[in-house]
């Protein structure tokens, strides 16, 4: 792609007239050799239908913004399925009337809840979990006050 014996250029920079195919595969190299995995697919997986599919729509723009990859789409779907299973739990709840079944959905509603927190921690969709996502580790060792005073 970078021509003989020229230097490569990135996509965005490149001049040439590529064709689409020829452009995907710039793409997909400057991608591998950003962090060595593949992004994460815009496009939700068959096996999600419903809010699950919407969430994945909703969420995986930023998320691509993230170092979240390919690797890790099945923490991605494990969110948007407890999200799913989320919304037809609370829509569930205006339907039930017996207070024994409610307290059964309130009690499924909390364990699916706590299941949406520690996936979205982990995948960058709170605060926090970004904050550690984009924060570089510091490498140096930490200096004891005997060599910092001698």
């Amino acid at each position: 792609m970078a021509g003989k014996g020229g230097r490569y250029r990135l996509l965005e920079q490149s001049k040439a007239n590529l064709t689409k195919q020829q452009q995907e595969a710039k793409y997909n190299a400057e991608v591998l050799a950003s962090d060595g995995y593949k992004m994460l697919q815009p496009t939700p997986p068959n096996r999600l239908s419903g809010v699950a599919k919407a969430e994945w729509k909703r969420i995986v723009p930023d998320l691509r913004n993230l170092p979240i990859r390919a690797v890790d789409r099945a923490m991605v779907e494990q969110y948007c399925v407890w999200y799913q299973q989320f919304d037809e739990i609370n829509s569930a709840l205006d339907d039930v009337d017996d207070m024994n079944d409610r307290i059964t959905l309130i009690n499924a509603l909390d364990k699916i809840s706590k299941n949406i927190r520690s996936a979205a921690s982990e995948i960058g969709l709170t605060i926090d979990s970004r904050m550690r996502l984009n924060i570089p580790k510091d490498t140096k060792k930490q200096n004891n006050l005997k060599e910092i005073f001698g």
